[in-house]
């Protein structure tokens, strides 16, 4: 569980940062390959969250249940 938790928080962090840097292409640039750059990162992230919702989420207590 801890290795899936490390991969959900990895995917999520790389995906921002290669959606910075798509943003960053595209101000520079002014090129249409940032957006698919935004688009990627953006990918990467919903991954990471799938598998934080999925695999982490469901498992964790909920202590506001009656």
């Amino acid at each position: 569980m801890k290795l899936t938790r490390n991969m959900a928080i990895a995917l999520e962090t790389v995906g921002c940062c290669i959606t910075l840097a798509g943003i960053l292409t595209e101000w520079v640039t002014q090129s249409d390959y940032g957006y698919v750059i935004i688009t990627g990162g953006a990918l990467v992230v919903t991954f990471g969250s799938m598998i934080f919702a999925k695999c982490i989420k469901g498992r964790w207590r909920d202590e506001d249940k009656d």
